[in-house]
């Protein structure tokens, strides 16, 4: 079992440049995931964990989920969330045949520091497969945090 940052380019610190300060606006982050290209192209095994989206902090997280663009190898399995919290607080065992996986009807976390949204690979592993996850989030940071009954 491992872990790879698959995030690409982003950064849990930052947001989309339309945010404007006290204007909350949803938005889209999204990343395509080729497995075969993980571990020097050996792909995934049992209980890898893949990083495959950074949320910053202070994010609540609408929506997440995966789309099947290929399917794994194998039997192998996805669960979608937050390692070390709820591993499958968004997708809880994709059965990996293509098309959007069935969601889990807890999501909808807040996270409190910067992390990572994870997609565990288990039962199996995997030397091929391409998947594209997404997640709709918000931040929720204070803007006015000083109290005004004081």
């Amino acid at each position: 079992m491992a872990t790879y940052d698959v995030t690409g380019n982003s950064s849990s610190t930052s947001v989309p440049s339309r945010k404007n300060p006290g204007v909350r606006t949803p938005y889209l982050v999204e990343n395509t995931i080729d497995i075969s290209k993980i571990n020097s192209s050996a792909g995934t095994t049992n209980g890898d964990v893949l990083q495959v989206l950074d949320v910053p902090a202070e994010t609540l997280v609408l929506h997440a989920g995966i789309e099947v663009l290929t399917a794994l190898s194998s039997s192998a399995t996805m669960d979608f969330g937050i390692t070390g919290g709820d591993v499958d607080v968004f997708v809880d065992g994709d059965a990996n045949a293509t098309g959007y996986s069935v969601l889990t009807a807890t999501a909808r976390p807040i996270i409190a520091s910067a992390d990572t949204i994870d997609l565990l690979v288990a039962g199996a592993d995997s030397s091929a497969g391409k998947v594209r996850v997404f997640a709709l989030m918000c931040d929720v940071s204070g803007i006015y945090e000083t109290a005004n009954n004081a």
